[in-house]
């Protein structure tokens, strides 16, 4: 398993992204795609001075080479969030 946060990216971006790379949702806050598993949740607030930036955790779970490819994938989406 692998967990990432991506702050600046609400759960709602990324089901879209995680959609546009083959996923679906299959029960709340999980998505699924071929060879790969994905589960959301609020990413605990992280305060940078008077700044306070959310963002979504997912704990990706599947074979090692599909998740490198997701990620690969993933990484070009999430440069900047709306991307």
């Amino acid at each position: 398993m692998d967990e990432h946060d991506y702050y600046g990216i609400p759960i709602w971006m990324m089901k879209d992204y995680l959609t546009q790379l083959g996923g679906r949702e299959g029960a709340e806050n999980v998505m699924e795609g071929a060879g790969w598993r994905a589960q959301l949740r609020k990413a605990d607030l992280k305060h940078i001075g008077s700044l306070t930036i959310g963002g979504t955790t997912v704990i990706f779970s599947g074979e090692e080479s599909t998740l490198a490819t997701l990620f690969d994938q993933l990484h070009w989406k999430t440069l900047r969030a709306g991307g």
